[in-house]
């Protein structure tokens, strides 16, 4: 083949096989506003990242509302574009610039708390008579090719708070964003809340969601089983009234980097109420979800600005994540990995009623701690939980934690909820447990419990090797109010006649136990190569709430311990999520073919 036609063929492989590529669309805060066919005296077009040059009507310049990407500021009834609905098309990319180190913030519904229109600008913010549902709708959706990317300005380098881009839900709206149904979206570099620190889970200072309303948002981002292949890259969602997330989700889910953190309610409830859950893959990766069934300070003023607390027993909910109780069809396989899961009014991740043949929870490297009831539940579903670390210091929230607001637990009662057990996993016939390389300290009733999601698991299986078991008396001194019973924690109870440890099948072996109840034998029934005395880690002392080094001491090395090949709760990055594409052409007879990596993450380094 000549040079011309070598030349010819890059030249057509550039221009035919390359991916296009949608527009992009510009918010800043020296931007102006929205010209459409509704709003002929709008400034700027929102196509260029240049600030409104002063004068003009329809200018190339960036938009200087969020808002002005689903909405022109003319009077909307939520059903028609271009006063409602995003602008642009599924594939396009929206750049909102600014952060919270800049001192940008953008409002997300009303303007006020009696109607949709702004007097001070003539312009009017949501859908018209309905506050609730006045926040972002869901964005068009994207392609396998090409993803809609919502965007904060530092979305290549955005771990640090600061970096991130603010949206804030006022009066009233149930969402800030709007992910239901939307596939092949990418979030990233956000920060979700609102501006109050009232909540809607009983707490005492509560939202008014009547006339005049409060100015507040009910949950940071609503999904639906129907979202799928999307993902979220450095989003913290603190402060809600409600949830931080709410709902289901379908297939192909990536969450990196997620915080969902003091929302009064619950951190992620994936129960939207139509009695569905959730379906295919869902990868949530280095994630905090801590201090949920708390209403967050605003403004901030301690340390750890949590306060008005509530749980079951004071009208609250306050699972870090929880699900509804459905079975799931197709199966539902979600993964947590590299993460902190911590002073939750509830559960810290109740995977109890994750369910459906198919379906699993796997909870891996986390770190779990001063959750009020259990710290980590798996139900129905094929459980994998390795490599944690679990304090099972349930009554963490009866403590008076520096740095909170006084009174911050007042209204809290329900502590060590359920049985006073620190890990509950249900187990059958059909699929195996896997809990391996978990260090957990208990001074409660139990550390793991055990039941049968059914029947007598007379054929159940368990993979239960080289975890170690600290246990510490149940007593006053250990955060038990009452006095407890002053006696060593039980490392394992089974609730079934049948004891799965010595079914056919199953792996039982190599661990460490230390102090555990004096009704406990050591090595257990059915165990080998057990270890029954000092692991040897850094700080085997008892924490009230919060942790201590549970790593092994320098030299340690107890028999049978077999090491983690991570650390619970270590920010270690996890191999890239790479989407190789390919694409052929012919070109003088020739067929042509290149290759190349795309990376899932929106953020480098």
């Amino acid at each position: 083949m000549t040079f011309w036609c070598r030349a010819l063929c890059l030249l057509f492989f550039a221009l035919v096989c390359a991916p296009l590529f949608g527009s992009t669309w510009y918010v800043r805060p020296d931007g102006g506003t929205r010209y459409s066919t509704n709003m002929a005296a709008g400034q700027c077009d929102g196509t260029v990242d240049a600030p409104y040059p002063g004068s003009g009507k329809n200018r190339h310049c960036a938009f200087n509302d969020v808002r002005f990407l689903w909405q022109d500021g003319s009077y909307a009834t939520g059903t028609s574009f271009p006063a409602y609905g995003w602008i642009g098309r599924g594939g396009d990319t929206y750049l909102i610039r600014g952060s919270i180190s800049s001192g940008a913030a953008y409002r997300v519904g009303w303007n006020n708390n009696s109607n949709s229109k702004d007097e001070a600008t003539g312009q009017y913010w949501g859908v018209a008579g309905d506050p609730y549902g006045s926040g972002a709708p869901p964005p068009p959706s994207g392609t396998p090719a090409q993803h809609t990317r919502i965007l904060g300005e530092n979305y290549a380098a955005c771990h640090t708070p600061a970096a991130k881009t603010r949206l804030h839900g006022g009066f009233a709206v149930f969402f800030v964003l709007n992910m239901a149904g939307a596939s092949y979206v990418d979030l990233a570099c956000l920060d979700i809340t609102d501006d109050s620190n009232c909540g809607r889970a009983s707490q005492t200072n509560g939202c008014s969601s009547s006339a005049p309303l409060s100015d507040y948002a009910n949950n940071g981002i609503v999904w639906s089983r129907a979202s799928t292949h999307d993902t979220l890259t450095d989003v913290h969602i603190h402060g809600l009234a409600g949830a931080g997330m709410i709902g289901p989700t379908g297939d192909g889910m990536v969450f990196s980097y997620l915080d969902l953190v003091g929302n009064a309610s619950s951190g992620w409830n994936a129960d939207s109420g139509n009695k569905e859950t959730g379906t295919g893959s869902l990868l949530v990766e280095h994630y905090n979800i801590s201090w949920n069934g708390c209403a967050e300070e605003y403004p901030i003023v301690d340390a750890v600005p949590y306060g008005d607390c509530t749980d079951d027993g004071s009208g609250g909910y306050g699972d870090g994540f929880g699900t509804a109780t459905v079975e799931s069809h197709p199966a539902w396989n979600v993964v947590f990995d590299q993460g902190t899961v911590f002073n939750n009014t509830q559960d810290g991740l109740d995977a109890l009623h994750i369910d459906g043949e198919g379906s699993s929870m796997t909870v891996s490297h986390t770190l779990a701690y001063g959750n009020m009831g259990q710290q980590i539940k798996v139900g129905g579903a094929s459980g994998v939980i390795t490599d944690n670390q679990i304090v099972a210091n349930c009554n963490a929230l009866r403590q008076a934690i520096p740095g909170t607001p006084h009174g911050f637990n007042a209204r809290l009662s329900d502590f060590c909820r359920a049985a006073d057990t620190g890990v509950l996993v249900n187990v059958n016939d059909q699929v195996p447990l896997k809990f391996d390389r978990n260090t957990i300290y208990s001074a409660g009733a139990t550390a793991i419990e055990i039941e049968c999601a059914a029947g007598e698991c007379r054929s159940a299986k368990i993979d239960f090797r080289n975890n170690i078991f600290l246990g510490f008396r149940n007593n006053e001194a250990n955060g038990y109010a009452l006095g407890g019973r002053d006696e060593y924690s039980n490392p394992i109870y089974i609730g079934s006649a049948t004891n799965p440890f010595t079914n056919p099948g199953s792996l039982y072996s190599n661990n460490v136990t230390y102090h555990a109840n004096r009704s406990w034998r050591c090595p257990a029934r059915g165990e080998s190569q057990a270890v029954c005395g000092d692991p040897h880690l850094v700080d085997e002392s008892w924490h009230n709430y919060g942790y201590g080094d549970m790593t092994p001491a320098a030299g340690a090395r107890p028999g049978g311990q077999a090491s983690s090949s991570a650390t619970p709760g270590s920010s270690a990055m996890p191999p890239r999520h790479i989407a190789f594409r390919a694409f052929a052409c012919f070109c003088g007879g020739v067929l042509v073919i290149a290759a190349w990596e795309g990376i899932r993450r929106l953020r480098a380094g």
